[in-house]
């Protein structure tokens, strides 16, 4: 009864157990999902941090350099070249980036000894006239075009706020250089263009230090990969942060127009615009996940996290299952201990029993002759020998040097085994008040077995007898052949 209860307790605990790691998966596999939802709304916020720094850095650099070479329309011509000087020079003093200026230049197309282009010299702050640079070879009909397109005179105030044009491939920012023609009123005049101011971005270090230095400062941290790239498809790469990076995705994590913008924020601070020559040819920020998308990075976490979740979990139920098969076992080895003792008890019982009545005979003086000495003598010898190896079987059995006892089959007589076990339970018999028949078949064949074990059994048989016999005390031995069919059993 006690072996169904806890039979009974086991199988209720595994099954609060096993009810208990379905719930905590189920309840691990819901917050996995909440807490990917938050991971994806913080990676999104770091993201658009990062963009919107490395805009707000983009934005103030380039706006800073066309703010500080705007030209007054109302100033004479003939300070143009000094202003433009004083302007580089006070721009060198307010930026951190002097090496993004490539160049300054002033194009007019009226421009004597047939070479209209005039280049600042920055160590000497002197114009010189120069041939059209190599890089620059779109950048001329361009030039030419934009001046056609120019109306001849326009007011002072729409040639104040007259916007920067960005030219991606040279690259470069011009503006329109006017001239005062004639007043128009109090508040106004009218001017016209007669040329061109190019401030040249300096292609080498933009790609090489200063779109390197912003992406490590901005994107680094948070993980991401940044790449500037051509406005419109088909995309051709200005800067890559990895050489991998997929430059034509056409679903980036994030993605601004870094020209717009700057024109935006010029506008903002009041001052004229920033417009790409050809919104295709302008530059993109774009940004992207290593994993490919911010999605697929935010899917593989949860794979993980939940692999990881379910990993323990599952550890948590091979533990729980192991504490119950360690209490199994150790339920099995105490009854083992238990049935171990008790057999042991029950097998060194016989023989003290009977060494116990043969010394207790002695001792009262029934052994008054020789042969019955003798055959006291043989008794305690045989018991003693028999407890002696029950004793080293035991050892052996305990240091673990023998999974089972040892057994030494041979043939016997079974009919001198049966009469040698009586003979010594016979002291036994007699004190506890036991009269015995014996009744052995003379014609009794051999058998194969161990001698120890089939007495030992035989006295077990006898000793049962006596504990749990009627009240008559009286036993029989008998010993013969019986043939049930075709086989004879003894």
């Amino acid at each position: 009864m006690k072996r169904k209860t806890n039979l009974a307790l086991e199988l209720t605990a595994i099954a609060v157990m096993a009810v208990v790691v379905c719930v905590l998966g189920l309840l691990q596999y819901r917050w996995t999902d909440e807490i990917s939802a938050g991971e994806q709304d913080r990676l999104k916020s770091v993201l658009a941090t990062s963009v919107r720094s490395f805009d707000q850095e983009f934005s103030y650099d380039f706006e800073h350099i066309c703010e500080s070479f705007e030209i007054d329309p109302e100033e004479p011509a003939s300070t143009i070249k000094s202003r433009i000087i004083r302007q580089y020079a006070s721009w060198l003093q307010t930026t951190s980036q002097a090496n993004l200026l490539g160049g300054v230049m002033i194009w007019r197309p009226d421009g004597e000894d047939g070479s209209p282009l005039e280049v600042l010299d920055r160590h000497d702050r002197q114009f010189a006239k120069a041939p059209w640079p190599p890089e620059f070879g779109s950048l001329y009909p361009s030039l030419e075009k934009q001046f056609a397109s120019l109306p001849t005179l326009m007011s002072g105030h729409a040639a104040t706020y007259y916007p920067w044009t960005f030219y991606g491939d040279a690259p470069a920012l011009v503006r329109p250089i006017f001239k005062i023609t004639s007043e128009v009123g109090e508040s106004d005049m009218e001017v016209r263009p007669i040329g061109f101011l190019i401030i040249q971005i300096d292609s080498k270090f933009v790609t090489g230090q200063y779109f390197p230095e912003l992406v490590g400062h901005d994107f680094q941290p948070s993980g991401f990969r940044g790449a500037v790239r051509t406005a419109s498809a088909p995309y051709q790469a200005v800067y890559l942060s990895d050489a991998s990076f997929p430059i034509s995705t056409l679903s980036p994590d994030a993605e601004i127009d870094l020209v717009k913008s700057a024109g935006e924020e010029a506008e903002r601070r009041g001052h004229p615009s920033i417009a790409a020559q050809d919104p295709a040819r302008g530059w993109e920020l774009i940004a992207q996940h290593p994993a490919g998308s911010l999605e697929v990075a935010v899917a593989r976490w949860r794979r993980e996290n939940l692999a990881i979740s379910l990993g323990l979990l599952a550890v948590l139920a091979a533990s729980v299952a192991l504490v119950f098969s360690v209490a199994r076992k150790a339920e099995r080895l105490g009854q083992f201990q238990m049935d171990f003792v008790a057999g042991i008890s029950h097998e060194l019982f016989t023989p003290l029993s009977v060494i116990n009545s043969v010394v207790e005979n002695l001792a009262d003086g029934l052994a008054d002759r020789p042969e019955k000495i003798q055959e006291y003598s043989d008794i305690l010898r045989d018991q003693a020998g028999r407890t002696e190896r029950l004793m080293e079987q035991v050892m052996l059995l305990a240091s673990g040097r023998m999974d089972q006892p040892e057994i030494t089959r041979q043939p016997i007589q079974i009919g001198g085994v049966v009469a040698q076990c009586l003979a010594a339970s016979e002291t036994v018999l007699r004190d506890a008040g036991f009269t015995w028949d014996k009744l052995i078949a003379e014609d009794l064949p051999p058998i194969v077995a161990d001698p120890g074990m089939v007495a030992s059994c035989i006295e077990n048989l006898i000793n049962n007898a006596m504990k749990y016999g009627s009240g008559n005390r009286w036993i029989a031995v008998r010993a013969h052949v019986y043939k049930p069919g075709s086989r004879d059993e003894l």
